[in-house]
């Protein structure tokens, strides 16, 4: 199968050649996004090769041929019924860095291979940090990491065991603008905020639902910091109607923590105030530059919005792990929102589980 990939601007429409090192657009400073010509389709087993036991199963994926992979995706499900609903858990924390963002890393790491860079630079408050660590191991490329200081020490440490640089910064904000400023030759940052391949990677878990699970839910309900897991499953669910799959999209809802509420804030043009909800230490991105994006996917669903504290991912934390579900207090921020919205979200709803709470002892040891 030929597909065309190309990059565009999400403001100007400018368009760039799939392998330009851009991480964002040289005219107008805007974010990128992947698109391609979509070809005939007539199933959509004619895409997926069965051969293949990762997210590269699906061939709507850039660089294809030139895979890092570690075998990511294909993700577990768990049922339960609370309140006469049905909730599907789809546990993206069973990956081989313990959280979803390998469907992304795997996409981005492959591109930078094929692009003949030395090192790959990212900032993260964790999880993509430990992730991009990981797949740049294997990819045999240098990696350098910016994070905050008060990142969870056993993501800092994974980091560190895979060979990677890591620069503590003050804050989650000074770690996004060192790592661009301090961008060498020859260094590609793959930014995952910035990145418009990580998305790629994330629009596979709609794929897998597709795929196993005929993707009937009311809603979906995802924890959301710089958008890249929600703008992945809007994407994934527009190619599937673009391809004429499926003439139905859930509603898409987005979840925060309290302190860091910029998407909430222009959602509703309001200025937050509330219980904080620090124990969410992977949702603290304040200027998310796929805002608009990520405002547009929420409208376009008929969504909407939430900000939980510490009080209510607390309660659902401890919810979730007599479960047996061993996440972080990010991810529990999704269960969290599920006990305010379950009056109005409809009878079947999807939440995707992102972390792993093995990583975050030192943040989970200190709840009562």
């Amino acid at each position: 199968m030929n597909l065309e990939f190309y990059l565009t601007c999400t403001n100007c429409n400018k368009k760039y050649d799939i392998k330009v090192k851009y991480w964002r657009c040289p005219s107008c400073n805007s974010p990128l996004e992947v698109n391609l010509e979509y070809p005939k389709i007539d199933n959509f087993p004619s895409i997926v090769n069965k051969n293949e036991f990762n997210i590269w199963r699906y061939k709507l994926l850039p660089f294809f041929e030139n895979r890092i992979s570690l075998g990511e995706g294909l993700t577990p499900i768990i049922k339960h019924r609370k309140d006469g609903l049905e909730i599907d858990f789809k546990l993206e924390y069973i990956m081989p860095t313990s959280s979803f963002k390998d469907r992304g890393s795997t996409v981005s790491i492959t591109r930078a291979k094929s692009l003949n860079v030395e090192k790959i630079v990212e900032d993260s408050s964790g999880n993509a940090g430990v992730s991009y660590s990981a797949y740049s191991a294997i990819a045999k490329l240098k990696s350098r990491i910016y994070v905050p200081k008060d990142a969870p020490i056993a993501k800092i440490t994974l980091m560190k065991m895979c060979g990677t640089e890591v620069i503590e910064c003050e804050t989650r904000e000074e770690a996004s603008k060192r790592a661009i400023f301090e961008l060498k030759e020859n260094e590609l940052y793959v930014g995952h905020i910035w990145d418009p391949f990580f998305i790629e990677g994330m629009k596979t878990e709609i794929y897998e639902l597709f795929e196993f699970r005929n993707l009937n839910y009311d809603s979906i309900i995802i924890p959301v910091s710089s958008g890249t897991h929600i703008l992945g499953i809007y994407k994934g669910l527009k190619d599937l109607m673009n391809m004429g799959f499926i003439n139905h999209i859930p509603r898409l809802y987005a979840v925060q923590a309290g302190g860091c509420t910029p998407i909430y804030d222009n959602y509703y043009n309001v200025r937050w105030s509330g219980e904080e909800g620090l124990l969410a230490d992977g949702l603290r991105v304040k200027n998310p530059p796929r805002l608009k994006m990520i405002i547009k996917a929420i409208r376009d669903t008929n969504g909407d919005i939430l900000v939980v504290g510490n009080s209510e991912i607390i309660s659902a934390l401890k919810y979730l792990y007599r479960l047996g579900l061993i996440v972080e207090p990010t991810s529990a921020t999704a269960y969290a929102a599920f006990e305010r919205l379950k009056q109005k979200i409809g009878k079947k709803i999807l939440i995707p589980l992102t972390g792993s709470g093995m990583k975050t002892i030192d943040k989970i040891i200190s709840i009562k």
